[in-house]
């Protein structure tokens, strides 16, 4: 079955565990079980984000679009986890205001729909979590020409799917309120201690918080370009200045659009100005394939004379 087939199912499945909460739910008086539903609908809407962005991910570029949709995995990773860290807190405040105004609810409901929720959601977390392991670190790319090169080497930095990791994120998280629904009820069937509710409630939306913000900051620095991939400026400066025609480099931009993708591009000064094609095809491509070993699988390098020598390594846009 292929990746957007078991997304698909996923989808399905959990649609069926909404429909049983709300229903059950109000048959139980369990407001738990009803914000549960309410949780899982908004998961199940990041997932099919996950879904589009999944297909939108598999087209071709076009002139119109050179880099294809290769953002659509960090912009649905940020929109899934900004949505999911909204309806963690809404959760914590509805669980916070349960706490101070307890209603008394039939428990068996809650432990019964709980329970299935629970191995549903944690059988698509499970799924959503090996599809993005196994979707790291294996990018094939063809060269195009001698001064913009997509290495077709295999990256050797494994990197999760930021969007399959999000919607897992909000399967996990749905996974783990279903358990603090059926604990809850548990309790309160046993020994009537309905304020367990806002408790566990509040502690695992507090744990998906702290487990969901390096996605949140992840993503979000990469849909603004900012460098966030493994190499330091003392390595590329070693990479780059390697060749001992290279004099400086400038007008450099690296950024990281998606998991499997590390783009830079750069300008390399030469001390030497009478250089032949050849020779100066060399010395880029040396620092290319050094900068392939560095996981970047999209090099753009440009040559410049001493005369258009810059101050500064970094663009003055």
């Amino acid at each position: 079955m292929s990746k957007e087939k078991k997304i698909l199912l996923i989808i399905i499945v959990n649609v069926i565990i909404i429909v049983s909460e709300i229903v059950f739910g109000f048959i139980s008086n369990s407001f738990a079980l009803i914000a549960d539903a309410l949780h899982n609908t908004g998961d199940v809407l990041a997932v099919i984000v996950t879904y589009i962005a999944l297909r939108l991910g598999s087209k071709t570029t076009t002139f119109k679009q050179t880099f294809g949709y290769v953002r659509a995995e960090m912009m649905a990773a940020f929109v899934n986890t900004l949505f999911l860290y909204i309806t963690m807190l809404y959760m914590i405040y509805e669980a916070i205001n349960r706490f101070f105004n307890p209603e008394i609810i039939n428990p068996i409901y809650m432990i019964i729909v709980g329970i299935i929720a629970v191995i549903a959601n944690g059988i698509s977390a499970y799924i959503l979590n090996t599809l993005g392991v196994a979707s790291c670190g294996h990018d094939h790319s063809h060269g195009h020409s001698h001064d913009h090169d997509h290495s077709n080497s295999h990256s050797h930095e494994k990197e999760e799917d930021a969007n399959i990791k999000s919607a897992y994120l909000h399967m996990l998280s749905d996974a783990l309120i279903s358990v603090a629904v059926v604990i809850a009820g548990i309790f309160i069937y046993f020994f009537k201690i309905y304020y367990i509710d806002s408790i566990l409630t509040v502690f695992f939306s507090v744990y998906i918080l702290y487990h969901s913000y390096p996605l949140l900051k992840k993503s979000f620095l990469s849909l603004m370009d900012i460098n966030i991939t493994a190499i330091s400026e003392e390595k590329l400066d070693e990479i780059v200045k390697s060749n001992k025609n290279v004099l400086s480099y400038q007008d450099l931009h690296i950024h990281k659009p998606s998991s499997k993708h590390n783009f830079i591009s750069l300008q390399i000064v030469l001390k030497n100005e009478v250089l032949n094609l050849l020779e100066i095809e060399e010395i880029t491509n040396d620092i290319k394939s050094k900068l392939n070993k560095e996981n970047f699988n999209h090099v753009q390098i440009q040559v410049a004379s001493l005369k258009n020598k810059q101050e500064h390594i970094n663009c003055s846009m």
